[in-house]
Formats: C-alpha cells, structure tokens, sequence
C-alpha cells in the first residue's frame, strides 16, 4: 500500500511538473510572438531581431534602439530609429548611454532587460501558475573590457552627424551609417568590433567553473569547454527556439531536469533564469554530459566510443543515436552494433547516419572544438578542486 501511494505521489508530482512546463513553453512562446509584434511595429517586418544562441540582442523600453552582440562574429552593434525632425543630440546621446551599459551590464541588468522572460513570467503570474523565481546576485560586468574603446561625448556626435550628413564615417574601429528601412523610417547603425582573443578571454573566465565540473563528473575539462563552444559561442545569454537556455543550452523540461535531478536527487522545473547563471548553467551542462556517459549510453564498453555517442547524443537525445545504428530508440540493443565497431568507425557512422543533419554537424564540430582545449585537461590535473 505505502508503494503504490508514493508511485501516485509521484505521478501527481510529473503531471504537476509537465502541466507546469507545457504552460512555461507556451508563455514563452508568447513572450516571444508578443516583442515580434511589438518589434515589427517600430522597425518593419524585414528588420525584426530576438535573441538567438549566439548573439544577444535587447531593446529600450520604447523599442526604438536595439544592442546586439554577436559573440560568432564579434560585433557589436547599437541601431537606433531617428524620427523625423528629432534632435541629433538626443540621438548621440542614447547611443552613448546604450554604449557604456554594454560595458557595465552584469547578469542582474540583462535578466532586467530580458523581455522575453519578463513576458513570459507575466502569463504565467496570470494564470497562478507558480514558477519560483531565480534573482541573480553576480555584480561582475559580462562584457567589460572585452568592449573595445566606443567614441564618447563629441567625437561620438561628429561620428552620428557625419553619418546623418555625409554618409558612413569612421572612428578608429567604430563606424556609423544612416539607411532608410522598409518602413519608410531611417535608422542609424554604429558598429564596433570586441576586442581581439574575445572569445578566449570568455573561455578563460569560466575556467574555474568548467574544472570544478568536469572533475566532479569525471568528465574531460576539453569536452564541456567543446560542448560550450559549440552551443553558444560563450554567450551568457544564449537562447534558442527550442527552448534552451544559457552556455551549455540546456532545455527546462528534458536535460535541465534530468541534470538537476541527477545532481540534487529531486525534479523540478527552473526558472529560465536559474540557466543563465554561469556556475549553475556549467554544473547542470556537465551533470547531463556525465548522466548520458554513466547511465544512458553505459551499454557501450569503448570510453571513446561511448564519448562520440555522448557527445551527439547531447544533441539529440540517446534514443536518436541508437536509431542511427539500428533503427530503433533502444540504445542496448543499438550498443551491440556499436561495440563491434572501433571508435573511429563509430564516429564516421554517426557522421553519416545520425537522423539530423544539425547533430551530424554537431558532432564534428564539438570533436573539433575539443582538440583547442586539450591543455585544459593537463591543467584539470594540476588544480586541487
């Protein structure tokens, strides 16, 4: 008796926590159609931008300047609609507060300026769907110096009146242009590149992290760092369609639950927020990677060949990389074609036969990534964590 009540205690508890999820997608899903809308109305149908895994974009409240930040190319732009009769000054003077928040921002002044998720939270305040609410607490700029040095005061207004006068003008590395968007209205765009080694800069300021976890989950520091790369390109503020959230893209419902879990021996669904935190975002990444390795794919004896798996599996899910080697979602029996295979035939297999084409990338670019990071392992070994 006292086993089928907690069996029915913990099937009230996953109706509960998949009634929760069903209703956080959707209002995201909202969230997102909402500032589209909104978007579309200020800068056209063609000039609509959301945020996505490698770049992160925000608005000002009234939608008429954006800050985008391309951590694949390294850009940073801030484009701002100018109104016809509207004082240059108030224009210079936008960007350049835009400017020094790019800077100066921590993770408590993006989560502020997330509107999604503000949206969405919202929705579901709305409908008393209880979704317990992550604060961040860390007070160190994201960016900071990464941000090279953007025209200030009057050398940012010859740069704005150049443009609006004469055309594209250039300070050192930062230009500005003025085009006309679809909707008839004029927009300036002044861009400026990060500073040179960017994207190892971030990497190294997430070194204590990655080592921390790796060795807790007696996985290779070089594999998260791949994992990492290959997700967001170092943006903390990564977000996907899916959705999935922060460096490692972990989804709410499937590996952020079962890591979560994996970790701390319960389930429930975080905050989207909880995902963004570097720390907590690098300790769940791993904490799935070890989960897939150590329980899921643990039917496979080669440790390469069982990485490999991981490694796309991490994509796709297990399911979809037994299916590649036998049609059927059933990893021992797909783990019996496997083992009879070397690691390098494993690989190439996967390569081809993986049902996505964007997990048959996946894995080779994760594996790729993985060799820049092999001085991280030796280091892992160094460090007393």
């Amino acid at each position: 008796a006292l086993d089928s009540a907690l069996e029915s205690q913990f099937d009230d508890l996953d109706a509960q926590l998949e009634k929760q999820y069903q209703a956080l997608d959707e209002a995201i899903k909202q969230a997102h159609q909402r500032l589209e809308t909104e978007v579309e109305a200020t800068w056209g149908k063609d000039e609509v931008q959301l945020p996505t895994t490698n770049m992160w974009v925000d608005y000002s409240e009234d939608k008429r300047l954006r800050r985008k930040i391309d951590f694949n190319s390294g850009m940073v732009e801030i484009e701002r609609i100018i109104s016809d009769g509207e004082s240059m000054e108030s224009v210079v003077e936008s960007i350049e507060n835009a400017s020094q928040a790019i800077a100066t921002d921590n993770l408590q002044q993006l989560a502020r300026k997330d509107t999604v998720l503000a949206y969405a939270r919202q929705t579901m305040a709305e409908q008393n769907i209880p979704l317990e609410e992550f604060v961040q607490t860390d007070q160190k700029p994201v960016l900071g110096s990464l941000l090279g040095t953007l025209p200030k005061g009057e050398e940012l207004a010859l740069l704005v009146d150049g443009a609006a006068t004469e055309g594209p003008s250039k300070v050192g590395n930062t230009t500005a242009t003025v085009s006309q968007m679809s909707n008839q209205k004029k927009k300036i765009t002044v861009q400026t590149p990060l500073r040179l080694g960017f994207e190892s800069t971030l990497a190294g300021r997430y070194r204590t992290s990655v080592i921390r976890e790796s060795k807790r989950q007696s996985l290779p520091a070089s594999l998260v760092y791949a994992v990492m790369e290959t997700e967001s390109n170092f943006n903390p503020r990564a977000r996907s369609a899916v959705p999935a959230f922060g460096l490692m893209q972990l989804v709410p419902r499937s590996g952020a639950m079962d890591a979560y879990r994996h970790v701390y021996g319960e389930k429930t669904l975080l905050d989207p927020e909880y995902l963004y935190n570097v720390e907590q975002n690098v300790e769940l990444g791993a904490a799935y990677l070890n989960l897939l390795y150590t329980r899921y794919l643990r039917s496979i004896t080669d440790p390469q060949s069982r990485q490999y798996c991981t490694i796309a599996a991490y994509n796709t899910g297990a399911g979809n990389v037994a299916r590649s080697f036998n049609g059927t979602t059933n990893v021992k029996k797909a783990s019996r074609v496997i083992n009879e295979l070397t690691p390098k035939q494993v690989y190439q297999h996967m390569v081809e036969n993986l049902p996505y084409e964007e997990t048959r990338n996946y894995i080779q670019k994760v594996t790729k990534a993985q060799k820049k990071y092999v001085s991280m392992d030796q280091y892992a070994l160094t460090q007393g964590m």
